[in-house]
């Protein structure tokens, strides 16, 4: 998957923080777009379902919604930190570092 434009949202939470960035890989230090496409390819994430939230509401739990642009192309995905496999967790944990440092430019 050829990504072009990443969007993602962090909602929810103790206190509903919001954390929402608009993350292209090309801009991003060569490691991290690195490890950021390798993760994403990993998980196949074209393939993940839309939807992996469970149906078990957790008080303060974050929702994370990401949407990912390849071309044409563009999937969503929307989660909750309990619902998301490790591998998923770890791109969440990435994802959120950018995400803070692009709030903090």
């Amino acid at each position: 998957m050829q990504v072009e434009r990443i969007k993602f949202e962090r909602t929810g939470g103790f206190g509903g923080m919001h954390i929402a960035a608009d993350i292209e890989p090309k801009d991003l230090p060569d490691d991290q777009a690195k490890r950021l496409l390798e993760l994403m390819d990993e998980l196949d994430f074209d393939e993940l379902t839309e939807q992996t939230t469970s149906r078990t509401s957790v008080m303060d739990q974050f929702t994370y919604t990401i949407i990912v642009e390849a071309g044409d192309a563009k999937h969503t995905v929307v989660t909750g930190e309990t619902s998301a496999s490790d591998k998923l967790q770890e791109l969440l944990q990435l994802l959120n570092r950018i995400a803070r440092n692009q709030k903090k430019q």
